[in-house]
């Protein structure tokens, strides 16, 4: 973790070229970032239903207060310490989409209850009465949201009857509320053809909704039937009766997502890297790595015009070799490109910067403990990525 010392050196960098920045260093495009966020708020206007932005994406509450000073309900998280720490940015709707279990993680929850709207995830009587018991000794409110499985296998009550029978004992509990259902069509968002995430998605849909109809047939009120993520955004925000959609990698997106059609968000996201060796007229060295961009998703990418492409990725360095500078830009790339690669000219050496792709923005963005935010090249100001390794 950055001492204050550190990060007050990363700050010196505001006004400044990005090309003075030190890397590896995550940086975020203010303008497509905030594009991305408009396009998104813009559909969910057109069509009726809400963002509930998962900042499992970001962790970050400067991101986080920009999607709620442009309409979103409130915003998702995956872990508590996301959440206290978005809570202690300034957030103050905040639905933990995942299940909360030991007295210690109750108790914290409980306590962010006293200060904001927060909300969790429960698929088990044992879990929602602890919760219960934990919350009504010191008066608290904690939301509950049941949670259904809806085909992605993980986690969520499997039939419509363990749905109302959760309901209905979480109205007749002390210290909780019932305020809803979510379920997780993780199982679609990457399925490429839009016909096939289509059908798959309206499956899940279909198990979701049967439950929200089930609890209303018993006499209680859904405020929240939350689903959704970047991939199905634009399926689920369809679907009349779904409230708000979880999506987060919408804001920055990554290499994973460059070909799921359909989705037509831009990349905003980078890894801002130096190139460290060039020891062979065909090999080029760069400083980054597995340990400032993950690999689970496979190869990170590079912008076409640099006319380079990744050869490989070991802890600390990524290998790259001659591309093709003519090669077709992905559209979602075309203004990082535009901006970044094709006005740094060529050719490349040792001592030059360039701008990598993440394969996963979520997991690339937990190893880093600021984020630069920058405009027309210009480092304009420099976040804290206070929610990183915020796992517990």
């Amino acid at each position: 973790m950055f001492s204050e010392a550190e990060i007050q050196k990363t700050r010196e960098t505001i006004g400044k070229s990005i090309l003075e920045i030190e890397t590896p260093a995550l940086l975020v495009d203010l303008d497509i970032l905030n594009e991305n966020i408009d396009k998104m708020n813009m559909f969910v206007t057109q069509h009726g239903v809400g963002i509930r932005p998962h900042a499992k994406t970001h962790k970050t509450p400067e991101i986080a207060r920009l999607q709620m000073e442009r309409g979103a309900l409130g915003i998702t998280c995956a872990k508590v310490g996301e959440a206290e720490a978005l809570a202690e940015g300034g957030i103050t709707d905040i639905l933990i989409a995942n299940q909360v279990i030991g007295t210690g993680k109750i108790d914290r929850v409980v306590a962010l209850s006293k200060k904001i709207d927060v909300k969790v995830a429960v698929d088990s009587a044992g879990n929602l009465k602890d919760i219960s018991r934990r919350s009504a000794l010191v008066g608290g409110n904690v939301g509950i949201v049941v949670e259904v499985e809806v085909g992605n296998n993980r986690s969520g009550v499997r039939s419509i009857e363990e749905v109302v029978e959760l309901a209905r004992l979480t109205a007749n509990l002390p210290g909780v509320s019932f305020r809803g259902i979510m379920g997780y069509e993780g199982h679609c968002v990457f399925v490429k053809s839009l016909e096939d995430r289509t059908g798959q998605a309206n499956k899940a849909y279909d198990v979701l909704l049967s439950a929200r109809d089930a609890v209303m047939r018993a006499g209680l009120a859904p405020e929240i039937v939350s689903t959704g993520g970047t991939g199905t955004y634009l399926l689920a925000g369809r679907r009349q009766g779904i409230t708000d959609i979880q999506a987060g990698s919408y804001i920055f997106m990554d290499t994973r997502y460059k070909d799921i059609e359909g989705v037509d968000f831009k990349q905003s996201l980078a890894v801002l890297s130096t190139i460290v060796s060039h020891p062979e007229k065909d090999l080029y060295v760069c400083d980054a790595g597995l340990k400032s961009m993950t690999g689970e998703f496979g190869l990170v990418g590079i912008l076409p015009s640099y006319g380079l492409r990744v050869l490989s990725m070991s802890e600390e360095h990524i290998r790259l070799g001659p591309g093709d500078a003519m090669a077709e830009v992905p559209p979602g790339w075309a203004d990082l490109d535009n901006k970044y690669a094709k006005r740094a000219g060529g050719p490349l050496g040792v001592g030059d910067k360039i701008l990598l792709i993440p394969s996963h923005c979520c997991t690339t963005v937990n190893l880093h403990e600021v984020m630069y935010a920058v405009k027309d090249g210009l480092v304009q100001d420099v976040w804290r990525i206070t929610g990183r390794g915020r796992f517990a």
